[in-house]
């Protein structure tokens, strides 16, 4: 059997990142016949809040990748983790190496990443956007590039590409839910993610908004239209 013509990489920081920004999307992809695969750069055990460390909280890389396995589940979308430290990341030719190979391993014709423009999100996020573009501009099969919301207010997101995913929108809650170490965490609770779903389509799109459909948003910093199969 031939493999899927597509094949969409979502190249994060943080175990709980596709979740956030893509998850919809993925399932989306996914039920098009694309391949989907996240590829978590850290591996988050330093996601712990300084009040919890306080209180002598720590955290297991086997343990936030079992949150992400659980959040995909049967949804037939691949996961890997590259095992990076969180908390200092930047991108430099060893990260930038690192998601490229993976990149052109999978064959990757639509990335997306981090925002480039995310103002006061987390510092990984912003190294990992860096080097995930950077990555992307060596491999010819990828004619797409978009860049997730980032979760942090008062950033320099203005989205221009939105996906629906009105009818995945529980699947993701439940997503982010997996993710039992983060649990209190704002950025993952059910109102604001319903928020946000909301939010973006009442910018970009009212009246689909005003009958009830929900998106993730996107910026893109690549797009070409009508490639050719051959250069896929």
């Amino acid at each position: 059997m031939a493999p899927p013509r597509e094949h969409v990489v979502a190249v994060v920081a943080h175990p709980d990142d596709a979740e956030l920004m893509c998850y919809g999307t993925l399932r989306r992809y996914r039920q098009q016949g694309a391949a989907a695969t996240v590829v978590v750069v850290t591996t988050g055990v330093n996601g712990v809040s300084l009040a919890d460390r306080d209180r002598g909280v720590s955290l297991t890389d086997r343990e936030r990748e079992a949150e992400s396995a659980a959040s995909y589940e049967g949804s037939g979308i691949d996961l890997l983790v590259l095992g990076f430290t969180d908390g200092a990341l930047v991108p430099d030719r060893q990260l930038v190496s690192g998601i490229e190979t993976e990149l052109v391993r999978l064959g990757c014709t639509v990335l997306i990443t981090h925002s480039l423009h995310a103002g006061p999100d987390h510092q990984d996020h912003l190294a990992v956007a860096q080097a995930a573009v950077n990555a992307a501009t060596r491999v010819g099969t990828c004619t797409t590039i978009l860049h997730g919301q980032p979760h942090a207010p008062r950033g320099d997101f203005h989205p221009t590409v939105l996906v629906d995913i009105t009818h995945l929108l529980p699947d993701k809650v439940k997503a982010l839910a997996e993710h039992q170490s983060q649990a209190g965490r704002w950025y993952l609770g059910e109102d604001y993610t319903r928020h946000r779903a909301a939010d973006a389509g009442w910018t970009l799109a009212p009246a689909r908004a005003a009958d009830g459909h929900r998106f993730e948003a996107f910026e893109t910093s690549l797009i070409t239209l009508l490639a050719p199969k051959e250069a896929r």
